[in-house]
């Protein structure tokens, strides 16, 4: 059974204007809001920063979603990109990226790239349904929003977010968790989030055993939070999902980067502000100096009558 009471919310760049301008109006701060971008295009650099921002307002835990560039695109694309994803980095509460090229290692040379791009919009599809499975479907051990937004704000920096699931894990859980389009340092992790859904069948020995392998797995990182939950279907099947904090950001950030200016927006709510407070002031002295007219005009009378 699915908490109706956390609402999930899948935006993205391209989709901001048309789809999601009117519906954000209903964000709650107690809702997730994955925000999804492709960098590279320069022209869109200021629109992503102003959406971002939008975002921001509304309270709710906001994680970008950024996809960086294929090579085959060139480096000025690239240099965009790293800008872009700083940007993003700096605006969100956390960030999840993925390797273009990465991507493209997991299709053939027959792939159209209309059916490329579906693959490619599927792997970030998986992340976002993975958390919201976390926080969404209640277990034995529950892992809530509460829970998410304290661990992202632990680290500044990138996230690990990736599901395995299966009935065995004969090879190394390394090469199964790995995919060339997720962050390859993601053992390297200051603390970890591990939320396991297991079948009717699944024996509490194998249970202890899949522990303590992924303990040994990520022994740099603590264990901060452990959710379980029960799927009930047959069969003796896993399925994990691994949340990563304090991994290093893919490229460095560039020297002559400066941190983004105060909106113009959040200037003018400002200045509105302090009008505000100055029609206030006016209301509230007026009577202040008509009493004083009326104070000095009795003051006259009782000298006359003196």
């Amino acid at each position: 059974m699915m908490n109706d009471s956390i609402t999930v919310y899948n935006v993205k760049h391209s989709e901001f204007k048309v789809k999601w301008n009117q519906q954000l109006n209903s964000m709650d701060k107690d809702d997730i809001c994955f925000y999804r971008f492709v960098g590279g295009n320069l022209k869109e650099t200021d629109e992503l920063i102003q959406q971002l921002n939008t975002l921001k307002e509304k309270k709710a835990l906001l994680l970008g979603v950024f996809r960086f560039p294929f090579r085959f695109e060139g480096k000025k694309r690239l240099q965009t990109a790293i800008t872009q994803y700083f940007r993003m980095k700096e605006l969100c509460d956390a960030i999840i990226f993925f390797h273009g090229d990465g991507m493209m290692d997991m299709i053939d040379s027959t792939t159209t790239v209309v059916e490329a791009n579906r693959i490619f919009g599927s792997f970030e599809e998986i992340a976002i349904k993975a958390l919201e499975e976390m926080v969404a479907i209640p277990g034995e051990m529950n892992i809530d929003v509460h829970d998410i937004r304290t661990f992202v704000k632990e680290k500044k920096g990138p996230l690990f977010l990736h599901t395995i699931e299966g009935d065995s894990f004969d090879e190394p859980l390394k090469y199964l968790i790995s995919a060339p389009y997720l962050p390859e340092n993601f053992t390297d992790g200051k603390q970890m989030i591990l939320n396991i859904g297991y079948t009717q069948e699944v024996g509490m020995d194998a249970f202890r055993h899949i522990n303590l392998r992924l303990n040994d797995l990520f022994n740099k990182a603590d264990l901060v939070k452990l959710g379980t939950y029960f799927m009930d279907e047959p069969g003796n099947r896993f399925k994990i999902t691994l949340l990563v904090n304090g991994i290093d950001d893919p490229f460095p950030q560039p020297d002559d980067l400066k941190r983004i200016p105060t909106p113009p927006l959040w200037l003018r709510r400002k200045w509105d502000i302090i009008l505000q407070k100055s029609k206030n002031l006016k209301i509230f002295t007026q009577p202040k100096e008509n009493n004083k007219e009326h104070g000095n005009s009795i003051e006259k009378e009782d000298k006359l009558h003196l």
